[in-house]
């Protein structure tokens, strides 16, 4: 089952929206989230980190620290969901530390004026 749905709009990096799609995908359980609700966390944090990863790539266009940061939010962009729901939650649980790592560090770099 493919993630490929349309992507949600763009939220801004310090909104509450945002910081509850990361609470939810590193929420942590003893039995695994619905296989739907994966999926569609999946999409919601795709949705959010594209923005940031652009962002970073007009920001930080030859830091190596950076660039490799880029290389790896871009794999968590293009990588699907894995063979099952046991996968699909460790994507979800991947996507989120990247966005959150992105979201943390251009929130402080643009607040420095590493514009």
């Amino acid at each position: 089952m493919a993630t490929t749905s349309t992507a949600p709009p763009a939220v801004g990096t310090g909104s509450d929206q945002l910081q509850a799609d990361i609470v939810a995908a590193l929420r942590s359980r003893t039995t695994l989230p619905p296989y739907d609700e994966v999926l569609r966390l999946i999409d919601t944090l795709k949705g959010h980190l594209a923005p940031l990863v652009d962002q970073a790539k007009e920001h930080h266009p030859g830091d190596g620290a950076w660039h490799q940061a880029i290389a790896g939010a871009e794999f968590q962009l293009r990588a699907g969901p894995g063979n099952g729901l046991v996968s699909a939650t460790h994507r979800l649980q991947a996507l989120a530390l990247c966005l959150l790592h992105f979201q943390r560090h251009l929130h402080r770099h643009m607040a420095a004026g590493d514009r």
